[in-house]
């Protein structure tokens, strides 16, 4: 690719121009629009920008290169695994603090001689080919010639994106033009792949289930790790055993799944406490396993929150069906949190339209006011945004600077389970356009929880921090 790209047409970018759009984020209502919308290791968070302009500046401020993801403007199953699984992988997330890093749909526009074009457009990125992906303009070397220009472009295949090995590979790439950094990118792919190859081939080794509870959960407390549990009946074609086997032994899922330390338990399998033995499946923090078997993970690794040393998903084989591999990578990259708001945030993901809401930071502050809001349309058994024309004020001063409060809730039928509970309030925001809008867009920050009432409803609560335009 022999074009030269100038920082003049960069910094005109960031001085004049102004982008539409931002991942699809819907204009979040104020109290005065409220009735619309009715109806391992430690990283640092990413500061995830929404506009290409301000994003140019913080660069050239700070001398960092700027990663560029853009993405369908309805993010599709492959915009939200990139996101969620890959961009989110504590390795990447590490290299991406040098960098500023903004996310763009694909219809984003520029002002340019009086006209909106699309940015994906620009000759500047015409190694994109008008696709999803990821591009790098540098501005981390002033005195380079190829200062200010695209230095890379990845676009994504229609239905794949990069892995994680090849995203270290590109943000590792040494200072270089357009064409330096696609040839040592293309060599470091073969020699990875030639280290690979040889030697003979070995089959990964079997995944290690421990068998008793105690020593099972000695091990991840131990190791600062989370503990999943597979409720599995003895007999060789149980749906425990299914599950293990068609779905559990995907080599898509073995990086994950080495990340937990693994329980195999039949429905009666026991522990010792106070010198008496317990049936796990018969204890109360349990009760949502309802007695099937499935999958439970207790945190024991998040010392710091309060839901540390307890059981933070349950999925039981509901009416004797397995969940699909796709399911079971939700349910493995669940961030931090309780029972209540990692099953809100599995039904949004696990939603067939893949909707957006949770592939920004689930932010702790947003976390608790809806798991609080939700706790009180439990307590006075009805739903609604009650008082949150001052909830609004007081939530946003709480939010980083140019963000705003939006909200969702939504109840289920009685008597429903946990799981279904919270797919139902999926679906009853689907069902209503203001309340879709916020929840299929991405935003910055969110934050999701439920909580059941006296009268047997569970009632739900999304908060969202989306860009105050």
């Amino acid at each position: 690719m022999g074009t030269r790209f100038y920082s003049v047409f960069v910094f005109l970018l960031a001085v004049g121009w102004s982008l539409m759009g931002g991942w699809g984020l819907a204009a979040a209502p104020t109290p005065a629009e409220q009735s619309d919308a009715d109806g391992g290791q430690e990283v640092a968070s990413v500061l995830w920008q929404t506009h290409y302009g301000p994003a140019l500046l913080a660069a050239e401020r700070e001398k960092k290169m700027v990663l560029v993801v853009f993405h369908r403007p309805t993010p599709d199953a492959v915009d939200v695994h990139f996101q969620q699984r890959i961009l989110a992988d504590p390795e990447v997330k590490a290299r991406l603090a040098n960098y500023v890093c903004v996310r763009l749909p694909l219809d984003a526009t520029i002002r340019l001689e009086g006209k909106q074009k699309p940015l994906i457009e620009h000759p500047s990125f015409a190694a994109m080919e008008g696709r999803p992906g990821i591009a790098i303009v540098d501005y981390a070397h002033p005195e380079a010639a190829y200062y200010g220009c695209v230095v890379s472009a990845f676009p994504f295949e229609p239905d794949a994106c990069y892995s994680i090995q090849q995203i270290k590979t590109i943000l590792d790439l040494p200072p270089g033009d357009f064409v330096q950094r696609r040839q040592w990118y293309v060599q470091q792919m073969h020699e990875l792949a030639r280290q690979s190859s040889t030697g003979p081939a070995q089959a990964a080794a079997p995944l290690q289930w421990y068998e008793d509870y105690a020593t099972a959960y000695r091990t991840a407390y131990q190791r600062g790790r989370m503990l999943l549990i597979l409720f599995a009946d003895p007999e060789e074609q149980s749906l425990g055993n299914r599950f293990e086997k068609e779905v559990l032994n995907d080599p898509s899922l073995r990086e994950k799944l080495e990340e937990y330390v693994l329980l195999k338990l039949p429905r009666n399998g026991a522990t010792t406490q106070q010198g008496r033995s317990v049936v796990l499946l018969e204890e109360p923090a349990f009760s949502e396993m309802l007695g099937q078997e499935g999958l439970a993970i207790l945190d024991l690794a998040n010392r710091d929150q309060k839901q540390y040393g307890t059981v933070v998903s349950v999925f039981p084989f509901l009416h004797g069906r397995l969940y699909t591999l796709e399911q079971t990578q939700v349910i493995l990259t669940l961030p931090p949190g309780t029972l209540t708001q990692r099953t809100m945030i599995y039904a949004v993901r696990t939603h067939p339209e893949r909707p957006a809401s949770t592939t920004g930071e689930l932010d702790p502050v947003l976390a608790q006011e809806a798991e609080n809001h939700s706790a009180y349309q439990a307590r006075i058994r009805l739903q609604g945004h009650h008082q949150w024309s001052s909830r609004f004020h007081r939530i946003s001063q709480l939010l980083p600077p140019g963000l705003l409060a939006q909200e969702v809730c939504a109840e289920s039928w009685p008597g429903q389970n946990l799981l279904e509970a919270a797919i139902e309030c999926v679906r009853c925001w689907r069902l209503s356009s203001g309340h879709w809008s916020a929840v299929r867009a991405a935003h910055p920050r969110y934050g999701y929880d439920m909580k059941k009432g006296d009268n047997g409803v569970w009632y739900a609560t999304g908060i969202f921090g989306r860009p105050a335009h």
